[in-house]
């Protein structure tokens, strides 16, 4: 039986989607294959290489810091994320996320980058990350929220920008069984981005007419992976975990405590849920 673990991105909501991934490497659950978009992206690397710390930090002790969002970013940055920040200090030099300890994770890593020059989202796996982790940035970095990443000559960004939730690049893999994880409650309302976002959006990417599409389908998008899920749950190849509890925490605005809590929610969750996963697994 081939398994798989798809992730969804959300920002700061990621904490939950760390504190999953955290359960699972506390009761050596492993997967063939991982799936990762945006923040997403990041989880995945971090529960191939089993390491809780990283999980943790990355998504609670960190993800909140001045630096890394908001005032003091776009100060640093000029933008209103600091990705630079995050990824070459947090990631690589305290959190020790190198290229070295990538290439050594022994299953599938894989995840979505928007390839700027064509115009599409690019799969990319744990081998391909460059030497300054850079690939694996710009896959999280969030047109507006952040600058795009230039890696060999190309421009890229998050891959969000076509699918939020990878099932499909999951089932690209032929896998048999998946685990789903996505970062808003049940009651979340996906809209139209707001009239200024999408403005900005046009000034700023205006010669780019296929991603400007793009941004205006991610609505529909996301409807329509999430109708997918909800079907392959019924049909008993997909076990969906989601935030059984709303804190209130958005993309880029949580406090600490938000975070800590959305952290310790995915691992209630999914204890919550031991028996059916353990079932769905046929782990014993």
């Amino acid at each position: 039986m081939k398994t798989a673990i798809v992730l969804e991105g959300g920002g700061l909501r990621g904490a939950y989607t760390a504190g999953v991934c955290a359960w699972f490497i506390q009761n050596n659950i492993e997967f063939d294959v991982h799936i990762g978009i945006s923040s997403g992206a990041m989880h995945a690397c971090s529960l191939a290489m089993k390491d809780i710390k990283l999980l943790h930090d990355s998504a609670v002790n960190h993800s909140v810091d001045p630096k890394n969002v908001g005032i003091k970013a776009f100060l640093r940055e000029g933008t209103p994320v600091g990705y630079n920040y995050m990824f070459e200090v947090i990631m690589k030099d305290k959190l020790n996320m190198t290229v070295e300890r990538l290439h050594k994770i022994p299953s599938l890593v894989e995840f979505g980058v928007y390839q700027l020059s064509k115009q599409k989202t690019v799969w990319k796996n744990q081998m391909d990350i460059d030497v300054d982790i850079k690939l694996l940035q710009a896959a999280c970095t969030l047109p507006i929220a952040g600058r795009n990443v230039k890696v060999n000559g190309e421009w890229w960004m998050d891959g969000g920008v076509t699918t939020m939730i990878p099932i499909d690049r999951a089932l690209h893999h032929n896998v048999d069984k998946m685990i789903v994880v996505t970062t808003k409650p049940s009651n979340f309302i996906r809209k139209d981005n707001g009239p200024f976002t999408q403005l900005l959006l046009d000034v700023l990417y205006g010669k780019y007419k296929t991603l400007l599409q793009d941004f205006r389908k991610r609505k529909d998008v996301y409807n329509r992976e999430m109708a997918q899920v909800h079907k392959l749950e019924k049909e008993g190849s997909v076990v969906h975990l989601q935030p059984s509890k709303d804190f209130g925490a958005k993309r880029f605005s949580a406090t600490f405590e938000q975070v800590q809590g959305m952290y310790e929610l995915g691992i209630s969750d999914c204890e919550a849920k031991r028996e059916q996963i353990y079932a769905f697994l046929e782990l014993t």
